[in-house]
């Protein structure tokens, strides 16, 4: 079997923001070093990192000082993304010159691009760089998916595409894995499915974020997988991880993501207005489940 660019586990980190929404890259080192102790590999500037609520210029100062705190040989990868096709090979370049590891490269939001200006944009971030690069495909944040034929065609013609984060139909990933390399890496962002996304739906990693709060029960059930047991590891997904993800997923992903770590003592920051803090009502229920103490001053 062909040895595929991206290790099939890695949690995607949040991007540490001031109360008022200014990026504090002085907070950044305190992220890392909690991400780290619980991961071979980081996702950086992802959705979880909230990339587009900050410029371009914070964006690469966020690789550099990611790779500065984890130090030359751990394992990173650049979420790139942009609204226009020079800001994404912009990003690219920067992660190259940082030593990141891979790419993940999203498209366009909100402007609903084709699959003939989906295949040129992948065509010129990809001859920017020979980083490899896993796609991603996420219609319900951009208003686009890319079609399987697309996505083959692109793996065909440009041989640094090395994998794919899909997001939109799951029946996507066993549909086009017959007809490219067995190298290409299919991953997937949702922890919550991630027994039927192993098993069923032919998916091969996961950039978990579940992992930021549930470190070692996400590695847990991502070993288990791994291993074949899969009885096990949906019992760890709904006697522990499912509680906590009700609870966030209905009070505010992010921000319940954000309060946890910051309890944990983690200098996660918030989420630029207009998101905002957990309530009162779903602190409490927050420090319940996940056994939350005061914050040390």
């Amino acid at each position: 079997m062909s040895k595929k660019a991206f290790l099939p586990y890695s949690i995607a980190i949040v991007t540490p923001f001031t109360e008022e929404g200014r990026f504090n890259i002085a907070a950044l080192p305190s992220v890392v070093d909690y991400y780290k102790k619980f991961a071979p590999a980081l996702l950086v500037c992802g959705s979880t990192g909230e990339q587009h609520c900050l410029t371009i210029l914070e964006r690469k100062q966020l690789y550099h000082t990611v790779r500065e705190v984890a130090g030359a040989n751990y394992p990173l990868y650049a979420g790139v993304a942009g609204f226009r096709t020079a800001d994404a090979v912009e990003l690219a370049e920067s992660a190259l010159a940082d030593n990141y590891n891979g790419i993940m490269l999203g498209f366009p939001p909100y402007r609903r691009i084709s699959q003939r200006e989906a295949y040129a944009y992948v065509k010129e971030v990809a001859d920017a760089t020979p980083l490899p690069i896993f796609l991603y495909n996420n219609p319900p944040r951009t208003g686009f998916s890319l079609a399987p034929k697309t996505f083959v065609k692109i793996v065909k013609n440009m041989p640094t595409v090395q994998g794919i984060k899909e997001a939109g139909d799951v029946d996507n990933v066993n549909m086009v894995k017959s007809h490219l390399p067995d190298n290409i890496s299919y991953l997937t962002g949702s922890d919550m499915s991630i027994v039927e996304a192993f098993t069923e739906q032919g998916y091969t990693g996961i950039t978990s974020i579940m992992a930021g709060v549930y470190p070692l029960e996400m590695k847990k059930v991502y070993d288990l997988l791994e291993s074949g047991d899969k009885d096990e590891a949906k019992r760890i997904m709904k006697d522990i991880i499912e509680p906590g993800y009700d609870i966030m997923e209905d009070s505010g992903f992010l921000p319940c993501l954000k309060y946890i770590l910051r309890k944990r003592g983690v200098k996660a920051g918030w989420c630029p207005p207009p998101m905002m803090d957990p309530t009162q009502e779903d602190q409490d229920d927050l420090d319940e489940v996940f056994g939350l103490l005061p914050v040390k001053h």
